[in-house]
């Protein structure tokens, strides 16, 4: 992987993270209890959804639903 690439991969990562963060229903999210609010946040902020999904202890499925709800972009 190339310099070029890295860069690429970094601005495309920084703009999925804009767009999740602007798009997201904030005050669905902050009505979740705290262990599954804390996920999804770290999914809006790293966009890691397996690191999310064992941090919510719910399944991906479940997990993935919150996430529509929410209105958060999942790439």
């Amino acid at each position: 992987m190339g310099s070029g690439d890295v860069i690429r991969e970094l601005r495309y990562r920084e703009e999925a993270r804009r767009i999740r963060r602007a798009e997201a229903d904030w005050d669905f999210i902050n009505s979740l209890p705290p262990r599954v609010r804390s996920a999804v946040v770290l999914f809006i902020e790293t966009g890691d959804l397996r690191l999310a999904q064992r941090l919510s202890g719910l399944n991906l499925e479940d997990l993935v639903d919150i996430l529509r709800r929410a209105r958060v972009w999942i790439t």
